[in-house]
């Protein structure tokens, strides 16, 4: 008797590791609380748990769960540490859960399989994450109406600074001395390009080269928590949002000021027709795929994706007069639709293939530029300083509220999918 008890506390310890190891690998890999918390008590059921004796609580580094069972009650956290985007990862422990109830999985085989999944290299190689990441930004470029010389000193000036960052993050250094370091560095080669004249779009490229480093799927993913009803996880995203892009602001204010670049003003709007922006969006769309690690067969409907998002916010901004939120909530809405017509066809989450896409939309040279106003305005300038203010605030709105926007395009499609067909599979 005694046996069987220790037997049976041993199970349900084992399964609690697994759940927790789930769980945070899904929460380093920046998956969305609802993700989380979904897969979780999928995993749950396949080991027999019912949701009653299920509880777990969640946040930005730490995962809590409790589990019952036959009048045992465990009770376990982990941290979680490492942040950064696997799509991937996401996916592969997706399917992972649905394997396991329809092939009646044991536990040790769910073990195999899933750190298998996390020591998983990555699905490209470094050099081409390296490239990637160089012409998705010069693809951004492209999109702003920069000529090519500007392209090319904007796609080296992100290839450079990708590949500092890496550095950087392989030697465990701070997030937020990471990114400042990295944009300080971007910044610097597209001044080198200025002065170099050229190129007829010489500004372009000051923006253009740090937006790899864009925290997108935070942002995305902490509106998404909040709508959500994760409040408090929703709030830590948007936090450490918040400081990467202050980060960001810094290393770009250092490296102007130290190369003396006083000019921040650039007219960033398109020039070339729709089928070279579609192109120019694909790139940047492939390019930040890439980046955040999706699975293969899903890289090329991200790129397509990264074009139908572009192509109807800017025709629907530029040539209907529609806003930039209203736009890019249309284009978004093109993206959260068509990405849950292909989550059977391609076996992974609608969130999957539609982040990378709709990435190029988030407004990252509007935050940029607000915070750099903000430490702009000199409080002992008078009226002469409302001018500054009113136009910083203005773009801190439209930045917002352009963000919620594209949250809400991704996420309603998904929502709706799952109401109406919650008792089917779906991811």
């Amino acid at each position: 008797m005694k046996e069987q008890l220790e037997k049976g506390e041993q199970i349900l310890g084992k399964k609690l590791d697994l759940l927790l190891r789930t769980g945070q690998l899904l929460i380093q890999s920046l998956a969305d609380s609802n993700r989380v918390t979904r897969n979780l008590l999928r995993v749950a059921t396949f080991m027999g748990i019912p949701s009653d004796k299920f509880q777990m609580y969640i946040n930005y580094t730490t995962i809590l769960i409790n589990v019952s069972e036959e009048g045992r009650s465990l009770t376990k956290l982990k941290k979680c540490k490492n942040h950064g985007v696997n799509m991937n990862i996401i996916a592969g422990i997706s399917n992972l859960s649905w394997q396991a109830i329809e092939k009646n999985y044991t536990l040790e085989q769910y073990e195999k399989e899933l750190e298998a999944l996390a020591l998983r290299k990555h699905n490209y190689p470094r050099w081409l994450v390296i490239l990637g990441v160089g012409l998705a930004c010069a693809g951004f470029c492209k999109l702003f109406g920069c000529d090519w010389p500007a392209f090319g000193i904007t796609a080296v000036a992100s290839a450079v600074a990708v590949f500092a960052r890496q550095e950087m993050h392989h030697r465990q250094l701070n997030l937020y001395i990471t990114v400042g370091v990295s944009a300080l560095i971007a910044v610097a080669i597209a001044c080198l390009g200025v002065f170099l004249n050229i190129s007829q779009t010489p500004n372009h490229p000051v923006f253009a080269s740090v937006l790899f480093l864009i925290p997108g799927v935070p942002l995305i993913n902490s509106i998404d928590d909040m709508m959500d009803g994760y409040t408090i996880i929703g709030v830590t995203r948007a936090v450490i949002a918040f400081f990467t892009i202050g980060a960001i602001s810094f290393g770009m204010i250092f490296s102007l000021k130290l190369f003396r670049f006083e000019d921040y003003s650039a007219i960033l709007t398109p020039h070339a027709g729709w089928l070279f922006i579609a192109f120019a969006a694909m790139i940047a769309a492939a390019g930040f795929a890439i980046l955040f690690n999706v699975p293969r067969h899903t890289l090329f409907v991200c790129a397509i994706g990264g074009a139908v998002a572009i192509v109807v916010r800017n025709v629907l901004q530029y040539q209907f007069g529609l806003s930039l939120p209203m736009a890019s909530l249309c284009g978004a809405l093109a993206v959260g639709i068509s990405a849950n017509f292909f989550i059977h066809l391609l076996h992974v989450p609608a969130k999957v293939i539609a982040i990378p896409p709709v990435i190029p939309m988030v407004p990252g040279v509007l935050m940029y530029k607000s915070l750099i106003g903000l430490l702009g305005i000199d409080a002992s300038g008078g009226l002469e300083q409302v001018p500054m203010l009113l136009q910083t605030t203005e773009s801190v709105i439209k930045a917002t509220m352009t963000i919620l926007c594209i949250t809400l395009g991704v996420t309603i499609p998904n929502v709706i999918t799952r109401k109406y067909f919650e008792k089917g599979k779906m991811h």
